[in-house]
């Protein structure tokens, strides 16, 4: 039997606060990937970055790793079909 080091993909979620998504002048504010334990300290911090930054929204975003995480954050939400199996389905049950 072969042995690879090939991971399978995951994906996750993140709490962004965007300026102008999806326009050519959208900035991303905060990034924070959420987990089972920090949920809920990450929604909470990005309201506080919201409150500071005139014209914000939280946005909830999926992505595989941080960097796709800021680029779909410049978009703004990402799709409802992405989102909801993170609130809908056991952790082990989240999209790979």
């Amino acid at each position: 039997m072969a042995v690879s080091l090939d991971k399978t993909p995951r994906l996750h979620l993140f709490v962004a606060v965007v300026t102008n998504a999806d326009t050519d002048r959208a900035a991303v504010h905060h990034l924070g990937i959420t987990d089972d334990l920090y949920y809920d300290d990450q929604v909470n911090r990005a309201w506080g970055v919201k409150h500071t930054v005139p014209g914000s929204d939280v946005c909830l975003v999926v992505a595989g790793d941080r960097s796709a995480g800021y680029r779909e954050a410049l978009k703004g939400n990402s799709a409802d079909a992405l989102i909801n199996p993170f609130f809908t389905a056991p952790t082990s049950a989240c999209p790979a």
